[in-house]
């Protein structure tokens, strides 16, 4: 016969296990759910998209791979960087890789902060002092006019001497840039997009840096030609990241831009370029539609780094890259648990990461009228962040890889809606020296460049109306309001540190053609 406690404790144990049953009957029903509902509005959303057009796979983004001899990126400078051991980003030969990431890396940088937007030319003395020794950039010089020009021409000679160890490489990748195509050999096809390398990019920008120290001593000493040259070659090199499906690609081709411009403010200011060289200036400038640019930019980041993430994190073996990506550790018993995620709340997740970007980022800014609109930008950013300030919120509103994965679009629409601009007052200012140089002076209005030595006048990107201009005695002030959406005047934000930088988010985007003294 049983005895009572035996009987009550195997009553327990049934019902234990019954509530067991129940819970793990309901934990398969909630992941079937879950699964199922996540499935089908992620499809819905994706098929509706697509239907208006919207891509979200990142081969519809990525440049098509084309003959090594017909690809300026396999010159053999840049060919090592993408020469994988096959089914690896392993590159084959890493002494190669490394002299290619170690170009210019001597050269010294500027001791002191120089730009066309702050209206501040390269001091040359300055440069050729750091590449000798430090440069106490606090004294101030005494000397007049006509001997700082004197210097700034002996420094020029002198750095472009010190510069002629670069000139090999620089008439390699010269000769190379007349092949007809340029495609780095990326590997966009990897499981997880966040390993992608991109090596090149800062190996470009040093070529730039080169090149833009190399324009400007060149200019100084009266090489206006090879000064030229060597802007038309900065352009080409910026161009050659463009059809990269990458924000960072981009970003870079913006920074290489904008030495390129500085050496066109450096050689306007001193009146050197010739009415031909204006119009090709104009030219290239005018074929830079950075907006356009930037929505495809967000589209293949969309496609490949968000999508291709969360396509990657579906996987459950491979979510321990969360922690990764989160700067935590992982554990086996983190990963247990990120296993157990329905992969239907993952799909969520990725709903809500595209729809961000058709609600919330894509209509800030109208590629068709040029347009970017900063105070919605500013209205957006902080609603998300606000959105997200909450873990649990985040969690059961599935906008935790939302939070991970979006640009920060704030910072990425300042940089291009300045960059835009840049280029749209380097244009106008092309064709204001072509006015005085036909007609010994800049015109009182804007309005008298066309058509003749503009088509059309460009706008102010953040305002729609005309960019603002006057002359200032025998030179001029042409300026876009900026962020802020403000006319401060003509007179820049600055940065209120020791940097003396331009605050990109005060003051107006400011070109100016100094008054000669």
């Amino acid at each position: 016969m049983n005895s009572p406690i035996k009987s009550k404790a195997a009553k327990w144990a049934i019902r234990l296990l019954f509530t067991l049953a129940c819970l793990v009957t309901l934990f398969v029903l909630f992941h079937v759910e879950e699964n199922w509902r996540g499935e089908r509005d992620w499809l819905a959303y994706k098929q509706q998209m697509e239907a208006r057009g919207e891509k979200f796979d990142l081969a519809a983004f990525t440049p098509p791979r084309v003959p090594d001899d017909q690809n300026f990126a396999m010159t053999p400078f840049f060919a090592p960087l993408f020469n994988f051991e096959p089914g690896t980003q392993k590159q084959r030969d890493t002494n190669a890789v490394k002299r290619i990431q170690d170009f210019a890396s001597a050269l010294p940088n500027a001791p002191k902060p120089y730009s066309w937007a702050m209206g501040k030319r390269a001091d040359l003395a300055q440069r050729l002092a750091a590449f000798q020794k430090p440069t106490d950039t606090s004294a101030k010089s005494t000397t007049t006019q006509a001997a700082v020009e004197t210097t700034q021409t002996k420094a020029a000679a002198a750095i472009l001497e010190k510069l002629n160890e670069y000139n090999p490489v620089l008439d390699e990748l010269r000769a190379a840039s007349r092949r007809p195509h340029c495609r780095f050999n990326i590997s966009y096809d990897v499981e997880n997009p966040v390993t992608i390398l991109l090596p090149h990019l800062t190996v470009v920008r040093r070529i730039c840096v080169v090149l833009q120290l190399r324009a400007l001593a060149r200019l100084a000493s009266g090489q206006t030609d090879s000064a030229f040259d060597d802007v038309n070659f900065m352009f080409y090199l910026s161009d050659t990241t463009g059809n990269e499906p990458t924000l960072v690609s981009h970003l870079v081709r913006i920074a290489n831009l904008n030495m390129a411009v500085q050496v066109i403010w450096e050689g306007l200011a001193d009146h050197r370029w010739s009415d031909a060289q204006l119009q090709a200036l104009q030219k290239k400038l005018q074929s830079f539609d950075l907006l356009a640019d930037y929505k495809r930019a967000l589209q293949g980041e969309r496609a490949g780094f968000g999508n291709g993430t969360i396509e990657y994190l579906i996987k459950a073996s491979n979510r321990d890259a969360l922690f990764s990506m989160t700067s935590g550790q992982s554990s086996r018993a983190r990963n247990m648990m990120l296993g157990l995620i329905p992969r239907g709340w993952i799909r969520m997740e990725q709903l809500n990461y595209n729809r961000i970007f058709e609600d919330t980022i894509f209509p800030t800014f109208d590629v068709a009228a040029k347009r970017i609109h900063p105070k919605i930008i500013i209205k957006n950013t902080e609603a998300f962040e606000d959105s997200v300030k909450i873990p649990f919120q985040a969690v059961f509103q599935h906008r935790v890889l939302l939070h991970l994965l979006c640009p920060a679009v704030d910072a990425c629409s300042l940089r291009y809606s300045n960059a835009q601009t840049m280029v749209d007052e380097a244009m106008a200012a092309c064709a204001l020296e072509r006015h005085r140089l036909a007609n010994g002076q800049f015109p009182d209005k804007l309005d008298a460049l066309v058509p003749r030595f503009m088509a059309a006048l460009p706008h102010d990107i953040i305002t729609g109306e005309p960019l603002k201009y006057r002359k200032n005695g025998d030179g001029f002030v042409l300026y876009s309001v900026g962020w802020n959406e403000k006319d401060d005047g003509g007179v820049p934000g600055m940065i209120q540190d020791k940097s003396s930088r331009v605050d990109l988010q005060k003051g107006d985007w400011v070109w100016q053609c100094p008054a000669r003294k």
